[in-house]
């Protein structure tokens, strides 16, 4: 039985080299690379730049895209490191609050299209801007603590979470996006999660109830179709 999980995402979904330009290949992101466990049935929606949905049409393409897919047990959401980048002085509690309007909206709107139980809200991994310049120490920090922010909002909101920031993910020269090997690691450490937590994928069967746990630690381009 194979499980069907679509990712919506930054760079680091889609698989954006940095530095180097480009797009890693298929088989080294990590979208990949739980495609070819054979265990999952993997949609990769990663976009060069993007930021936290905040209007209309960017819902509405979220929503027409999940409804042209059909059935499937899981969507990923993981965003936030742009909304750093572009707004320096608002801090991790702003970009929260963006988060925590998307997604609210998104599930009261579209409660047919995609159910709370349905969603795995991903804390993205840190930033290591400040070994370049000791002055984006603060981005770095800033970036972890979405982690404890986005935990509180997957409590609230009755969604699955897991912080990557806390994960030994490998970044290239740019402090940014994850190299060959940081994917591999992004990979392994998410099939973990998802090996450990089997109900998250059970949809047919209501999982409210049955949450994650909200706290799990290390260890445990386009928005076309693209089988990843």
């Amino acid at each position: 039985m194979t499980y069907k999980i679509i990712c919506y995402g930054d760079s680091n979904t889609y698989g954006a080299c940095g530095f180097a330009g480009g797009r890693h290949h298929a088989d080294i992101r990590w979208t990949g690379i739980l495609q070819n466990s054979g265990l999952y049935d993997v949609v990769n929606l990663g976009e060069n730049g993007r930021e936290i949905p905040s209007d209309q049409w960017e819902l509405n393409e979220l929503t027409e895209i999940l409804r042209r897919e059909g059935d499937f047990d899981l969507l990923t959401v993981m965003l936030g490191t742009n909304d750093l980048l572009t707004m320096v002085r608002s801090g991790s509690a702003k970009v929260a609050v963006r988060m925590e309007q998307f997604l609210t909206e998104f599930l009261q709107v579209q409660p047919m299209v995609c159910r709370p139980e349905q969603v795995l809200l991903i804390a993205p991994p840190s930033t290591a801007l400040g070994e370049m310049a000791p002055s984006s120490n603060g981005l770095d920090e800033a970036c972890r603590e979405l982690g404890d922010y986005y935990a509180d909002i997957a409590e609230k909101l009755h969604l699955h979470f897991v912080n990557a920031s806390v994960w030994p993910v490998e970044l290239g020269a740019d402090g940014v996006h994850m190299t060959a090997k940081g994917h591999q690691i992004f990979a392994e450490e998410l099939k973990k999660v998802l090996a450990g937590r089997k109900k998250l994928l059970l949809t047919a069967t209501p999982l409210q109830n049955n949450l994650m746990d909200v706290k799990i630690e290390a260890g445990a381009a386009g928005v076309n179709r693209q089988h990843m």
